[in-house]
């Protein structure tokens, strides 16, 4: 089983805005609000792929407003989670469209305590996937994904971290058995800046004979992606696509490589099939995404060894 969690879940409010034309006031031509999460995301991928997998949130088992919201959002598309607290409100992000510009503004989250962490250390079992994902709440200290990896880890699970900041640099030193993140991110759990590809590779290269960098993948939106395990590498590249629909494409990347493995693919073809849901994610926005159009652009990923 694939277990798959979000610490900081949220409700994504999304605004499609039109400028005054005259006066002050501006228009709101659509508005609409969904159960926002990294873990969510990647569930929407792989149920897409009838693959079966269990989300659980941080928070959004109580009778808060927003936990209500949340769930019955969740219960309209069909999906279910497990909840790790039942008194933290769900943060709410906003994005904005404007004539085909998008941006998207996230809040930090509240502070919060897992109390539900014995009830997924009791459930998930030996040889399950565990995928740590997204930004810790407010108040977490940053080496809680850390002690998870380490806790999952003498379980014989394997556990997978997409995160980012100096909860990301924990995680890593915990040797997960597998660890995604985009060339900002790693920049930043680093302390130094990785510009493009060919620096990741370089990276990857100095790191090899460290436990704690033997898989792993290191993203860099439209210009592809490396993902490397033990001594083997590979470079991804994916067909240019012309959206501004970005949101949930790392997301994409990580269910679609999540999907290759749980089928027994080559590291090869697990690799092309993260880039054509991470494709498939950015030209078509998180609900957009179908099976059909991954496996289109999946015959046009192209993924050749580098090191």
């Amino acid at each position: 089983m694939i277990h798959l969690v979000t610490l900081n879940p949220a409700l994504d409010l999304f605004f499609d805005l039109e400028k005054p034309s005259f006066g002050k006031i501006g228009k709101v031509s659509n508005a609409t609000v969904e159960p926002g999460g990294k873990a969510l995301n990647a569930a929407r991928f792989l149920k897409k792929f009838k693959t079966p997998s269990a989300v659980w949130m941080g928070t959004g088992g109580g009778s808060d407003p927003t936990h209500v919201l949340y769930r019955s959002l969740l219960a309209h598309e069909k999906l279910k989670a497990f909840f790790l607290s039942q008194k933290t409100p769900i943060r709410m992000n906003l994005v904005t469209r404007v004539n085909r510009e998008s941006h998207k503004y996230n809040h930090p989250g509240f502070e919060t305590n897992i109390n539900g962490f014995p009830r997924l250390l009791a459930k998930v079992k030996k040889g399950d996937t565990l995928v740590l994902t997204g930004r810790l709440p407010q108040g977490v200290n940053d080496s809680l994904y850390a002690s998870w990896v380490e806790a999952f880890n003498r379980k014989g699970v394997k556990t997978v971290v997409d995160a980012s900041g100096k909860a990301l640099l924990h995680a890593i030193k915990a040797k997960p058995w597998f660890f995604k993140s985009n060339l900002f991110e790693i920049s930043e759990a680093l302390g130094q800046r990785v510009k493009n590809l060919k620096q990741a590779q370089v990276l990857v290269r100095k790191n090899w004979l460290k436990n704690n960098f033997r898989h792993g993948a290191l993203t860099d939106g439209s210009s592809g992606a490396i993902l490397w395990k033990d001594q083997e590498c590979y470079s991804i590249q994916t067909p240019k696509v012309t959206s501004s629909l970005v949101v949930g494409a790392g997301d994409g990347f990580l269910a679609g490589y999540l999907y290759g493995l749980r089928k027994g693919k080559s590291l090869k073809e697990a690799a092309a099939w993260a880039g054509a849901f991470g494709a498939t994610v950015a030209a078509s926005g998180i609900r957009g995404f179908s099976r059909e159009k991954a496996g289109r652009f999946y015959k046009q990923v192209k993924v050749r060894r580098v090191l």
